[in-house]
């Protein structure tokens, strides 16, 4: 099926903005071998198919600068940590943990790198990140229901594409997915990464519509250090109106996906993997602390691993518990025995995804009567099978920092 002439209109004119905006370079002649209509002639074909190419090379190009501004933020951070023996280990158990997983890593950063679906750096503020990716579904509607996506990474490795496996697959059942770029530390302290995060919320309630998302059926998921940025977000745009332009109410749901909501008490494990807590206090300016009108606050959902070692369940339940003492409508499920990541990295790479099955009942019970319900036999899509062998999934479980 053909992607609509507006979206596409709207596509190429959000990356013509950041063309103009000299941030990033950008190609803003439509790279999708769609037509609308009619038969599609041999040069047709041939000129898409360099198109694609020539944007492929271009993301190829802004990722490798991204890289550099990431290797020279990482010396920053040595220099910050000191070089700490947990550090140092802690880095190498990271490494070997992408070793074990990397050819599912490679797949999926394929698809992230080389598929039309995957809109990447559209600007939505005037920082150097300030930068998102749109998963268009396979087969465009109106009205699709919207997942916002805030990746984790510590407050200090966070980046849009780590959530690409999440946006390959909800794409797929028929959900946009927009995931947005903050400042990490030490580029910002958490008040900036939140007001980022702000300036994004802002953009997608009015610019989503253009990509066919349904401004009016959002839900927000946040993982780890995104879960608390977007938490830390919500209830400032709930207890301070003048901070954001956009209503907290008209978010669907609130997902938070391993979420430290309660930093003193995560400040100490975060010190034991490598974390100082100078640097720890440095990141923190803000603390959860849920006041506000119930009534302005979507529906709160919490999912964590009982055997996360990183961020202690605890932490979810307390979370909530403040949450439902105010009167919020909010809910928690721990998955027996998952740790920190196996929600959104081992799980899915196995083949075994209990969280994609539980997000997807939370959007279909929360999206109007109307709107397209997610679902994959009207794409024509099964979910992914086993990427790797189980051999390798549970080396790499066995050496994961996380």
């Amino acid at each position: 099926m053909a992607m609509p002439r507006e979206w596409k209109k709207s596509r190429d004119k959000f990356r013509l903005s950041i063309h103009r905006n000299g941030d990033v370079a950008v190609n803003a002649t439509p790279l999708t071998s769609d037509v609308d209509g009619g038969d599609v002639s041999d040069e047709e074909l041939s000129t898409s198919k360099l198109r694609k190419r020539q944007q492929c090379a271009i993301d190829l190009k802004d990722v490798s600068a991204e890289m550099w501004l990431i290797t020279k933020l990482a010396m920053q951070l040595l220099w910050a940590f000191r070089v700490s023996s947990k550090w140092i280990i802690m880095l190498l158990r990271l490494l070997m943990f992408v070793l074990f997983l990397l050819p599912a890593f490679l797949r999926v950063f394929y698809f992230w790198l080389c598929s039309p679906r995957v809109l990447k750096n559209i600007r939505y503020g005037p920082r150097g990140r300030n930068l998102l990716d749109i998963y268009l579904v396979p087969h465009p509607r109106k009205n699709q229901p919207v997942v916002v996506f805030l990746s984790g990474g510590a407050w200090i490795i966070g980046y849009k594409a780590w959530g690409a496996l999440m946006g390959r697959v909800l794409s797929a059942y028929g959900i946009l997915v927009v995931m947005p770029d903050y400042r990490n530390f030490p580029q910002g302290l958490l008040p900036d990464m939140m007001q980022d995060v702000n300036v994004a919320m802002q953009w997608v309630f009015d610019n989503v519509h253009t990509f066919g998302g349904d401004p009016n059926n959002v839900t927000w998921i946040g993982q780890s250090a995104g879960a608390h940025i977007g938490a830390c977000v919500l209830i400032e745009a709930v207890e301070n109106p003048s901070f954001a332009a956009w209503q907290p109410s008209r978010l669907r749901n609130f997902i938070g996906i391993s979420g430290p909501y309660n930093i003193h008490e995560s400040m100490e494990v975060f010190h034991a993997h490598g974390l100082d807590r100078q640097v720890f206090a440095a990141i923190m300016d803000h603390n959860v602390l849920p006041k506000a009108t119930a009534a302005l606050f979507p529906s709160m959902h919490l999912f964590h691993g009982t055997a996360d070692r990183t961020v202690p369940w605890t932490s979810s339940q307390s979370f909530v518990d403040a949450l439902v003492r105010v009167g919020i409508d909010a809910h928690i499920k721990f998955y027996t025995g998952k740790t920190h990541t196996d929600p959104i990295i081992e799980d899915p790479i196995q083949g075994d995804d209990p969280l994609l099955s539980d997000i997807l009942a939370i959007i279909r019970r929360s999206s109007p009567a109307e709107s397209p319900q997610p679902r994959p036999d009207h794409l024509q899509f099964r979910p992914p099978g086993a990427m790797l062998p189980a051999m390798l999934v549970h080396a790499a479980r066995r050496v994961n920092p996380f």
